[in-house]
């Protein structure tokens, strides 16, 4: 008997939850015993995902992946307060492996226009790379540069090439759901009590006046704000293509894990967030041409801008005069500054990938200051850090990494009926990314992999409907690697 993808996902949970509910039971009838049984059914389910993987079947690795990313370099990673083996790294190099040696007849192909966008990005990998020349200890740069640029770069080829997007629509939205559930409530618990659930050497609890800022599961609370926001557009793409046929159930999960990235992408304080929220709520206002439902937008538009008027009789004056100072503002000019000069002085390759700290830290010459603020030490940009750290050289392939990306999403507003809708929700996740990063550099740490992950799994919905001119060019790449093998 057949089962639709709905009841099969519907199984699935329910079997998570039994599981689960066994797994408590034994952890607290026999703690012990129950501990090393979980810990056995867990490697083993991974082994058994890992076997399916290196054979190209990554669905149910890619799932697994999705609800423990944000743990990934806390409690999934060994050791933790050097890491050598993360979540990241096993399941994406897993995951690369199986595609690369699996047969090209059975792979999608990634079409010029994202090809395009690859190769700008090994660019600027090989000036990344040289650049390290500059540093005198690379272990750490060489890390951030592993994590951060490779294996995004393996993850979104892996996702478009064999990642079945459109039949895990329903369980990839479960998994986004309960893992920003998690996160969220481990920030409301660090916001109570002020301490940070998961430390390590390199993470760092921050506070607006007396009131905490938290992290979750991540190093930085700007890592939990900025995964917060682009999972909360994430959401709302997949429950618009998952349409309006949901069990109630289901609808109220979608609505808990809104909430709560919500809650992950406001609690940090992050004057971007809110600022993109309210750029974006507009943007959709102006979309959208239903009455109605602009209505709604409008109403919820006054609501925001009301708030902002009232927040600072209601929040402490310690927080407000925290967030709302002037300070950060200046801080951040004077630190552009600063920047300047680290380009005047090495404008071809820049001072070394990751360096820009270690550099500037001691020189009189690069520190700078705005209306007595002095500048930060970091870049604080993500497009002045490229400059700085990597140069010329690395710039212009980094800032093309980013036009022929967008170049590539907005070819798919006419290659599909759903390229219009993935258009509008990269322009959201876009816009998530980069306000943030132009204040808070978020491009440069291992986070961008989520950021790729899910603009990858837009590309590959779009590019597998029914009607979609890619699938067709596809397919007759598929037919020419398929044919010397039936000639042989």
């Amino acid at each position: 008997m057949s089962i639709s993808a709905e009841q099969r996902a519907g199984l699935l949970e329910a079997a998570v939850v039994l599981v689960g509910a066994i797994a408590v039971a034994g952890l607290v009838l026999v703690p012990r015993a129950g501990l090393f049984a979980v810990i056995g059914c867990v490697t083993l389910w991974f082994v058994a995902l890992a076997y399916d993987a290196l054979r190209a079947r990554l669905d149910g690795l890619m799932l697994c992946w999705i609800l423990g990313f944000p743990f990934g370099y806390t409690v999934l990673s060994f050791p933790q307060e050097s890491s050598i083996v993360t979540l990241d790294r096993v399941v994406i190099l897993i995951a690369f492996t199986g595609v690369a040696l699996f047969k090209p007849n059975s792979l999608m192909a990634v079409p010029k226009a994202l090809r395009r966008a690859g190769l700008a990005w090994l660019a600027f990998l090989v000036v990344a790379i040289v650049s390290l020349r500059n540093v005198h200890d690379v272990l750490t740069p060489a890390h951030l540069l592993f994590d951060g640029f490779l294996l995004p770069l393996l993850l979104g080829w892996a996702v478009v090439a064999k990642f079945d997007v459109r039949r895990r629509l329903t369980t990839i939205h479960t998994a986004v759901c309960v893992s920003s559930i998690v996160c969220a409530a481990m920030a409301v618990v660090e916001m109570a009590t002020g301490q940070d659930l998961l430390p390590t050497n390199y993470s760092g609890m921050y506070f607006a006046g007396t009131i905490p800022r938290p992290n979750g599961p991540f190093a930085f609370d700007v890592d939990l704000a900025t995964v917060g926001i682009v999972s909360f557009f994430f959401l709302l793409f997949l429950r618009a293509v998952l349409g309006p046929k949901l069990s109630a159930g289901r609808r109220m999960l979608h609505w808990i894990g809104l909430t709560a990235t919500i809650g992950m992408s406001l609690m940090p304080m992050f004057r971007s967030i809110a600022i993109t929220l309210l750029l974006a709520l507009i943007i959709d206002t102006l979309w959208q041409q239903r009455s109605t439902r602009n209505s709604w937008r409008v109403v919820l538009l006054f609501v925001i801008v009301g708030m902002i008027f009232v927040a600072p009789f209601l929040l402490p004056q310690s927080m407000i005069e925290n967030r709302s100072s002037s300070g950060n503002v200046y801080g951040r000019v004077a630190q552009f500054e600063a920047s300047l000069r680290v380009i005047e002085d090495h404008p071809l390759l820049g001072v070394g990938f990751a360096n820009f700290g270690k550099f500037v830290m001691g020189e009189p010459r690069y520190v700078a200051s705005y209306d007595g603020v002095s500048s930060v030490g970091t870049p604080h940009n993500n497009l002045t850090e490229a400059l700085a750290e990597t140069g010329i050289l690395g710039f212009v392939p980094y800032v093309m990494i980013q036009v022929l990306l967008s170049m590539a999403m907005w070819q798919l507003r006419r290659s599909s009926s759903s390229g219009s809708l993935v258009w509008r929700y990269y322009i959201y996740v876009f816009l998530s990314f980069w306000i943030t990063g132009l204040t808070e550099s978020t491009a440069f740490s291992p986070l961008t992999v989520w950021y790729v992950f899910v603009v990858a799994v837009f590309y590959k919905y779009a590019m597998t409907g029914p009607d979609s001119r890619h699938l067709v060019e596809a397919l007759a790449c598929a037919e020419v690697f398929a044919g010397p093998a039936h000639v042989f």
